[in-house]
């Protein structure tokens, strides 16, 4: 997405661990693929603003991919990912994509740290994570 020429992904996820989100089911073959396609959204991002011409994410069907019912565009993602598009050799992400530096809080004028996802560092931290999550169910 792009907001005042800034680009972004936005990923929300439900804390409910309950949540069909992360439930494999018929509507949802392949919950995980959420995460992976925003992240290429930002190496797509990434290699454009490098001036290098490769294929849009969303235009699998372009390049004769199909969205499979259990694995959804995996096939797509896997041959996007490694420079290996049918019909349309070197339309995929290139070495740049994987070689250079993700961008840091620095960059951004406004950059806030998200606390709450933070991973637990030891022990304590883990058996306090746990307990508020227990009572946040019974709040």
């Amino acid at each position: 997405m792009e907001y005042n020429q800034i680009g972004y992904s936005n990923i929300r996820l439900p804390s409910d661990r309950n949540s069909s989100l992360y439930q494999y089911s018929s509507y949802n073959t392949f919950p995980q693929e959420v995460l992976l396609h925003e992240f290429l959204h930002t190496l797509e991002r990434n290699e454009q603003e490098n001036g290098n011409d490769i294929a849009e994410l969303h235009d699998y069907r372009l390049y004769g991919y199909e969205e499979q019912r259990t694995n959804g565009l995996e096939n797509w993602y896997r041959a996007y990912m490694q420079n290996n598009i049918q019909n349309a050799p070197g339309k995929g992400l290139t070495d740049f994509a994987y070689s250079s530096k993700p961008i840091h809080e620095s960059n951004f004028e406004y950059a806030i740290s998200l606390d709450y996802l933070d991973e637990p560092e030891n022990i304590l931290e883990e058996v306090s994570s746990i307990i508020s999550r227990v009572f946040e169910l019974f709040n």
